[in-house]
Order: structure tokens, then C-alpha cells, then sequence
């Protein structure tokens, strides 16, 4: 069953992560009225959103999986939803910015540099013990190494034939955090597998639970959960919210990140599903341009960075033509275009082909992946 709430969820989310970086190149540019408010990096908290989403969606998908068998399944289907993409995007800017180096004669990476970034792209998590030592080609690579984290602990409820996944996942992660806390991780490696970030994945697991054991749940109630986490959204732009967005990987940083971001943006999706459960504000999540944007949000996730890197070329050789606050919405604009085209001509295409690779599928579990892949 699709949710085009979550679609629409994953819309907003994949534009304000956008709208937050379009800011970062205006500003090396020109001046902006957005750069001087608390909108300048207010845009990160999409990741917030993703992160509650993914807490609510694995389980939608893989809750009655149990077994080893059916538990590297889970990792097959998630290497070849999240990674394959990935690889090809990371590829990609690599290509512009070399070309961006030779075309603006300023001098490329290092090949050590190139190495690193390399292993960090194919691994996806953290293998090094400093933050300095991570960097992925696509620096939002951060963000899919807490994806893996959060795929790789539901694996282990996978194999170890966990009944009520909801339970076990809470005790681990409280487990990890608390470990983290009572001993102070100095290795980068042991902070990010103790994070309280994934108290955020954990919410939308609740989320799902509710979805599955609630049937019924007053409109009031619903709306008063939307209407919380859009209040409490506007709030933190007019009055601020810290550094939160500065390092997740620092245990301190994530747990503020996890109370100001995201038990609001746990609202704001635990609103919009119940809603369209109840068959309210059908004409919101339907809307077609934000369903498209929705199916296509992971390529513009990965390739918004490509797009912006070719427009830095564009304003160094004929300057910046445009009026700051317009430029946000511009480079915005075409951001999203590209990574829809992205989609459709990379995502979509390799994604059929390795669904029909596997004809000896049945048609249950066919749906049920492509479910999965959204």
C-alpha cells in the first residue's frame, strides 16, 4: 500500500534540505535578506524529517520478516535501493569537480584526499576515528551512514527472530545511547553507533506502531499533532535553535538536535499519515506536482550538490546576475529539475532492471519490494 502522504512528507523534506544548501552558495556570492535570519540553515532539519520517515517505513515494509535468510534480504534490497544510487551520484560530482577545478585552473584534490573520500563513499559509515577523516564525496553521505545504522540494528531483530520489534528496537537503542552516555566515546567510531540521533528512527517506529495497533484516532487529535510541529517549526525560525545542525556526530549536538527537530518533525508526520488515514486533506497529498517530487526525492537528495557545484562555475566566469533572495529560489529551482531528470533517466530505469532480474519473484513480493524502494 503507497502513502502519498509520505510522498508529500518526503517532498517537503528533500525541498527544504535544498533550499538550506541553494542559501550556502548564494552567500559565497552575494548577500541575501534569508542569510541574515534563522532561515539559513533551518532547511537541515528535511533530514530530521527523512530520518522519522525511514524509523516509520522500514518496518512497514520488513516488519514480519524473521530469519537470517529474510534478514540479508532486508540488507540486499536496501544495498540496492540506497548505495547504487549513491555510487552513481558520488561518481558524478566527482566528474564536475574535477572539471570544476580545470575550468577555474584551481588545483583538484589530492590523490590521497581522493582516496579517503573514496573508502568513505563505498562504506558509507564511519571507519576512521576522527570527524576530520570522513569525507565522502557527497558530504550528505553523513546522513545515509545513520540510515545504515538504523537498517543494520533492524537486521539483527530480523535474524534474531525478534517478535515484537518495536520492544527490542527501543531497548537497543536506549542501550547504545545510555552506553554512550556512562562511557564518553572518544572514537569517532563508537560515538556514531551510540548517537542519539536514533531516538529520531525510534519515533517513527512508534509512529508505525500506532499506525498498525490504533485503528481510530480523533481528527482533533491529528490536527492538534500537525498543528504542533508547524508551530514549533515557525518558532524555531523566529527565535532560533542553536548549532544543532553544526555536527551531528557529536552525542551533545544530537540529542538537542533530536528534542528541538525531531519530536517536531514526529508530529508533523505522525499528523499528515493519521490524516490521510482518515481520509482528510486527500486533495494535499495527491497533489501531483508534490507526488512527483516525492518519488524523485532521493535523486534530488544526491544530486542537488552536482547541480549547485555547476552553477558556482557559471557565476565565477560571467558573475552573479541575479538579486541574492531570487537566487536561492532559482538555484532551488533548478536543483529539483535536475534531480528529477535524474531520476527518470538513472533512478527508475536501473531500478526496473534489477527488479526484472529476478523473475522468479511472486507478484506479493514483487509488490512488496517496490514498496520497499520508494
Amino acid at each position: 500500500m503507497k502513502l502519498n502522504s509520505i510522498q508529500f512528507l518526503r517532498a517537503v523534506a528533500v525541498i527544504l534540505v535544498t533550499y538550506n544548501h541553494s542559501i550556502d552558495i548564494q552567500m559565497q556570492y552575494g548577500v541575501s535578506w534569508e542569510q541574515h535570519t534563522h532561515l539559513q540553515k533551518f532547511g537541515a532539519i528535511g533530514v530530521d524529517i527523512f530520518f522519522v520517515m525511514s524509523g516509520f517505513i522500514i518496518p512497514f515494509v520488513a516488519n514480519k520478516y524473521i530469519g537470517t535468510k529474510q534478514g540479508f534480504h532486508f540488507l540486499k534490497k536496501r544495498f540496492i535501493r540506497i548505495n547504487l544510487i549513491y555510487y552513481i551520484a558520488s561518481l558524478l560530482l566527482l566528474i564536475v569537480n574535477i572539471f570544476r577545478a580545470w575550468a577555474l585552473n584551481r588545483p583538484a584534490l589530492s590523490t590521497n584526499e581522493n582516496i579517503s573520500s573514496f573508502i568513505d563513499t563505498i562504506l558509507v559509515v564511519p571507519t576512521t576515528e576522527t570527524t576530520a577523516t570522513y569525507l565522502p564525496v557527497l558530504r550528505i553521505g553523513w546522513t545515509l551512514s545513520f540510515e545504515w545504522l538504523f537498517y543494520f540494528l533492524f537486521f539483527l531483530l530480523i535474524v534474531s527472530g525478534a517478535k515484537n520489534k518495536l520492544v527490542s528496537l527501543a531497548t537497543l537503542v536506549v542501550f547504545l545511547i545510555t552506553l554512550g552516555y556512562l562511557f564518553p566515546p572518544a572514537d569517532l567510531r563508537y560515538g556514531f553507533i551510540t548517537n542519539p540521533i536514533l531516538l529520531e528512527f525510534l519515533l517513527g517506529t512508534v509512529i508505525f506502531w500506532l499506525y498498525t495497533n490504533v485503528k481510530t484516532i480523533p481528527v482533533s487529535i491529528l490536527l492538534l499533532l500537525l498543528t504542533t510541529g508547524v508551530v514549533a517549526y515557525v518558532l524555531l525560525i523566529a527565535y532560533g535553535y542553536g548549532d544543532v545542525w553544526s555536527s551531528s556526530y557529536q552525542r551533545d549536538v544530537s540529542m538537542k538536535r533530536f528534542f528541538l527537530w525531531g519530536l517536531p518533525s514526529s508530529c508533523i508526520v505522525a499528523g499528515c499519515i493519521f490524516l490521510e488515514r482518515s481520509n482528510r486533506l486527500t486533495s494535499l497529498w495527491n497533489n501531483k506536482q508534490m507526488q512527483l517530487i516525492g518519488n524523485a526525492s532521493y535523486s534530488i537528495y544526491l544530486v542537488h550538490i552536482t547541480s549547485y557545484a555547476l552553477m558556482t562555475i557559471l557565476y565565477i566566469r560571467l558573475g552573479f546576475f541575479l538579486p541574492a533572495d531570487l537566487t536561492i529560489f532559482f538555484q532551488l529551482f533548478i536543483a529539483v529539475l535536475a534531480g528529477i531528470g535524474f531520476y527518470k533517466i538513472v533512478e527508475t530505469p536501473l531500478l526496473q532492471a534489477l527488479h526484472q532480474w529476478k523473475p522468479e519473484l511472486t507478484p506479493e513480493r514483487q509488490n512488496l519490494l517496490l514498496e520497499a524502494n520508494k
